[in-house]
């Protein structure tokens, strides 16, 4: 009789253990997003930190192209970047899609910025003195 009434209880006490705990099933509905991680999107979301991000990957010319009228980049805007930059390393659509930032290695002709300039307001943040550093000429490439 007491090892049945032990293997009861034994029983009772696993299934009641291995059920799922409810305040836990239930507690990734109410997950909201934190103040850090809500500050942390709106710190790379700007312009600033974006031409900051191209400084730390060391690129050598950085421009930054909005519209002149200063309304958000439009489809044929991006068409019209993807197109006449297409050597640029790398392409940033930052402040709620109202500017792109281009960094590059490769020297930006400047019949390139006229282009560009035509349509968008251009701000440079390249280096100082760069152009003199490098150009687009593969001399040192591996050919």
């Amino acid at each position: 009789m007491r090892f049945a009434l032990i293997l009861v209880f034994a029983c009772l006490g696993l299934a009641v253990s291995c059920a799922p705990n409810e305040t836990i099933l239930k507690s990734g509905t109410e997950v909201q997003a934190s103040p850090s991680s809500q500050n942390a999107q709106t710190r790379y979301d700007s312009v600033e930190a974006e031409i900051d991000n191209m400084r730390t990957a060391d690129f050598d010319f950085i421009i930054v192209l909005r519209r002149k009228d200063g309304g958000v980049m439009q489809s044929g805007d991006k068409a019209e970047v993807r197109t006449t930059l297409t050597g640029a390393n790398r392409k940033s659509l930052v402040d709620g899609e109202k500017a792109v930032v281009i960094g590059s290695n490769a020297r930006i002709p400047p019949e390139l910025i006229k282009k560009l300039s035509d349509r968008f307001a251009v701000q440079d943040f390249s280096k100082p003195g760069i152009e003199n550093n490098r150009s687009n000429d593969a001399s040192n490439a591996n050919i």
